[in-house]
């Protein structure tokens, strides 16, 4: 007992307990020393790293609003900041993929550009045509018919009318395609055209179709003789090119008729569904050699995602087009991200119809997020005295999405601006018109989505007598909206900052 007691006190004598304290703070002088050495090492690669990213940020040949938020990022959290970036926001095409596109794109425009050539010098081309013609690749066409719908419901209607026509083959390409009364009474015309021997294929974006279809509906689509194919199925952290959607909405019937706008294939479109109140969409049917421009549109991406490189396209491009008495012109055309689209386009063609338009411009949009060089255009089209008016949805599909786009309305009020929302409902539409000649039906929203990320389309038409209809639909819209002014707008300081915030980092959202 005396032993262990001994043996106690010599263990918690204070000499000891002083001892083993001094071995512990050597190891810990040791290991920190080491670590802090490794640390220095780290944190010297990362800044390098960070300093390689920055500048190649810097030096982007990208708009301000896209390098800012990253830079931001970049000063706050540097490692996060580079992973997600190499990830997301810097897509690189393959090599492979570079020359695929680059065989589609020179196999498709052989066509195009033979076919039904414009005449010559004598008509006088326009700034906006010039600028889709050199880079967008796509021509103006004259000659063609267009007609207008305002609703889904006109829309759809038309759409069975025309499916149960063709007779050689329907090519579809959609961002959403939904089950339910619209897409069942196009699956059963597809269903027997199949059947009767016409060609039939189908697009539709993987992430704009999630909640909607089973993953692998397309397989069941294929099973029925339809060539379907899901466009870039979403594989998680894979490539940042796969946040690159497919935001089109086209539909070609044997070349002879085509349709685009901004109407998918679902019931809310057609309002046999009501979540957000009224949805107000439109669309267009071209009838003539501009059907030439959407089905190229068509071609190139379905076999992108098809991985396809030498298709023979000569069997769908027809010869010879019906003409028709309508005047103007009529030119769709694509855009999409890089580094497939080296501009903008559709970004450019807002701004060059808005810069345009010399007695008024009329907006119809879901998503007001512009940045800077289209909030300027817009700007300066109502300091100069042009009558700028534009819709937007009084009831919102996504509350931050609205909240951001009424954060941007008091700097475009105190230009003179006058906005309104769609009382009703959702306004879905993408539509511009100015001056009863000029006006742009298709499927780019004013946001950072539709104008850098996506791919989109849509029409120009100059000249075309549809565009009274277009002005019409926009009157009557009008006269069901609310008008919002500086007086009348509200939205809390709060709010207001954390909008600002967002909209400093709407290119990544």
């Amino acid at each position: 007992m005396k032993l262990f007691q001994k043996l106690f006190q010599k263990l918690f004598s204070k000499t000891l307990i002083v001892f083993l304290l001094l071995l512990v703070q050597f190891a810990l002088i040791l290991v920190t020393t080491a670590v802090f050495e490794v640390f220095q090492w780290f944190q010297l690669i990362s800044i390098l790293i960070a300093l390689g990213v920055f500048f190649h940020i810097v030096n982007k040949k990208e708009c301000p609003e896209f390098k800012l938020p990253w830079l931001v990022l970049l000063f706050l959290l540097p490692l996060f900041t580079v992973s997600f970036y190499l990830i997301f926001a810097n897509p690189r095409a393959s090599k492979k993929d570079s020359l695929r596109l680059q065989m589609i794109e020179a196999n498709t425009r052989q066509y195009t550009h033979k076919l039904d050539e414009p005449d010559g010098d004598s008509r006088r081309k326009s700034g906006i045509e010039k600028y889709l013609e050199t880079v967008a690749g796509q021509r103006a066409h004259t000659a063609n018919r267009v007609t207008y719908y305002k609703t889904g419901e006109e829309f759809w209607r038309d759409l069975l009318v025309e499916l149960e026509k063709a007779e050689k083959y329907i090519f579809m390409e959609y961002f959403i395609l939904d089950c339910g009364k619209m897409w069942d009474s196009i699956h059963e015309i597809l269903v027997r055209k199949v059947q009767a021997g016409v060609e039939v294929r189908l697009m539709y974006d993987d992430i704009g179709t999630v909640g909607r279809l089973k993953s692998w509906y397309y397989r069941k689509l294929r099973k029925e003789g339809i060539h379907c194919y899901k466009f870039n199925t979403f594989r998680p952290v894979m490539s940042g090119i796969h946040n690159n959607r497919d935001h089109r909405k086209i539909t070609v019937i044997d070349g002879r008729v085509g349709f685009t706008g901004g109407i998918n294939i679902g019931d809310e479109y057609i309002n046999e569904q009501n979540p957000f109140g009224h949805w107000k969409d439109t669309a267009i049917k071209i009838e003539g050699s501009a059907v030439d421009n959407l089905l190229a549109l068509f071609l190139q991406l379905y076999d992108m995602n098809a991985k396809k490189t030498t298709e023979n396209y000569e069997k769908y491009f027809v010869t010879e087009h019906e003409k028709f008495d309508d005047a103007g012109t009529v030119q769709p055309f694509g855009d999409g991200p890089k580094p497939f689209y080296a501009e903008q386009i559709g970004e450019a063609n807002y701004i060059n119809m808005i810069n345009a338009a010399e007695r008024y411009c009329y907006i119809m949009t879901p998503y007001l997020i512009p940045d800077f060089n289209l909030t300027t255009a817009i700007r300066n089209a109502a300091l100069r005295g042009v009558d700028i008016r534009i819709i937007t949805p009084h009831i919102p599909d996504k509350k931050t999405i609205f909240a951001m786009t009424r954060s941007n309305y008091p700097y475009l009020l105190q230009a003179g601006v006058r906005i309104y929302e769609y009382t009703p409902g959702f306004v879905h539409a993408k539509m511009l018109v100015a001056d009863d000649r000029l006006a742009f039906v298709g499927t780019i929203n004013l946001d950072q989505r539709s104008l850098v990320h996506h791919y989109e389309c849509g029409a120009v038409l100059d000249g075309v007598p549809c565009v009274c209809d277009i002005k019409t639909d926009f009157d009557e819209t009008l006269n069901v909206s609310q008008e919002v002014t500086l007086s009348s707008f509200k939205m809390g300081k709060v709010a207001f900052i954390t909008n600002s915030i967002l909209n400093l980092f709407s290119p990544m959202l």
